[in-house]
């Protein structure tokens, strides 16, 4: 197919990770003719590897993925339930409790891996290409240059192939490429940390909790895990947030005194831990662009907005906007209206903000409050935790988290 011919009803998405698949998946039956650009080579995408992270989900987002055909693609061994969420300062004994006020046997949210849900929304996509026939992926390719014109964009590639498309989405890491090329200025916010994950196994039960602790010098976290052990063992993903030197050090150990290193920061409060999967480590960048729009372009996913993840929403909001935009294309082409038109993605540029920025600054203040170590700092961080242990606070905390 001549992609060049069909710029009337071409899209092009740039990056075939969780958010561009599933906004492929989204647009796929409505007429158009869907192009994903990845640098990656095609195997890397059909089978992706495990990285690490563990990807938290609302009920919302569950339901949205159900509607495209992503969550039946995961099967249910991968899939954990999160019941609640405790936040603690260094002091072990204050802490907030999320989720302990809901009917008992229910869940606040569910934890699944990144590249499982990266996996199950490809191959839900390939069901909708064999239905539709109008997905074209371009692998082991990348955008370098974009320039627009009245009715359409003209999109470059390395490979030397152009594509005239009527709108471009890109979904290309929080580090976007073509949000840069296209000069959009973004807030974006190093935390001088990095952030080492990986899986362990442990004595002692998670509760089907996510823990989050502040303590000094560093902050842990704890995701429930599935549990797949006979061993009468639990399984966690573990997230410790430290200065870069601090990671490479902790990389360097040896398993056992790595394992001893974990235990011993955790308080042994899970007893004995033990690793069951490599280790990865993540620079701690949040980004924030000034506009998510341009002439033609729209930005989704990380490209949009890059969490910090210490409330573990980023994919939430990725499905969000792919929802918000979503239906506005759906509007847009039900009345022959330019789905590149810059009211449209104007409206979009709103919406998505209105639904995003109240927590992502919320998201940089809680940071800033709890890693500051000053005198003055570790008191508003009790205060903090004394109020968020008041009912009528968890409550909606709870709520927000249910209904999202």
């Amino acid at each position: 197919m001549n992609i060049k011919s069909q710029k009337e009803k071409c899209v092009v998405i740039v990056g075939a990770g969780p958010a561009g698949l599933a906004m492929a998946k989204a647009l796929s039956g409505m007429g158009f003719i869907i192009n994903i650009i990845d640098p990656k080579n095609k195997q890397e995408i059909v089978s992706p590897s495990y990285d690490g992270r563990e990807i938290a989900l609302t009920h919302q987002s569950q339901i949205f993925m159900e509607k495209l055909g992503i969550w039946q693609k995961i099967p249910e061994k991968f899939i954990s339930y999160i019941k609640k969420a405790k936040v603690l300062d260094d002091d072990i004994t204050e802490s907030i409790l999320i989720g302990d006020l809901i009917d008992k046997g229910g869940e606040i949210g569910f934890l699944v891996s990144n590249y499982i849900i990266r996996k199950a929304s490809y191959e839900a996509l390939i069901d909708s290409r064999r239905k539709n026939k109008d997905i074209e992926f371009s692998f082991s390719d990348e955008v370098i240059d974009v320039q627009n014109f009245d009715s359409f964009s003209e999109v470059k590639l390395r490979s030397g192939n152009t594509i005239n498309a009527k709108l471009v989405i890109s979904s290309d890491s929080r580090f976007s490429k073509i949000r840069t090329l296209l000069g959009i200025p973004s807030d974006m916010f190093d935390f001088g940390r990095d952030m080492l994950v990986c899986s362990m196994k442990h004595s002692k039960t998670h509760d089907r909790t996510a823990w989050e602790w502040f303590t000094y010098g560093y902050t842990l976290a704890l995701l429930p895990m599935r549990k797949k052990f006979d061993d009468r063992q639990y399984e966690s993903s573990v997230i410790v947030t430290m200065t870069k030197q601090e990671i490479n050090n902790l990389l360097s150990l040896d398993e056992e005194s790595f394992n001893q290193n974990i235990t011993q920061k955790f308080k042994r409060f899970f007893g004995d831990m033990v690793l069951t999967s490599p280790c990865y480590s993540y620079p701690l960048v949040s980004v924030y662009p000034k506009k998510f729009v341009a002439d033609r372009y729209v930005l989704i996913g990380d490209a949009a907005v890059g969490m910090h993840p210490v409330t573990a929403h980023g994919y939430n909001f990725v499905l969000k906007g792919i929802k918000t935009l979503t239906g506005l294309i759906d509007e847009a082409s039900q009345t022959k209206e330019d789905i590149g038109s810059i009211s449209l993605l104007k409206k979009y540029n709103r919406r998505h903000k209105a639904a995003t920025k109240p927590l992502y600054l919320f998201t940089k203040l809680i940071i800033a409050i709890f890693t500051k170590e000053d005198s003055s700092a570790k008191k508003i961080r009790k205060i903090f935790i004394k109020l968020g242990q008041l009912p009528f606070i968890q409550k909606t905390f709870t709520k927000l988290l249910m209904k999202e």
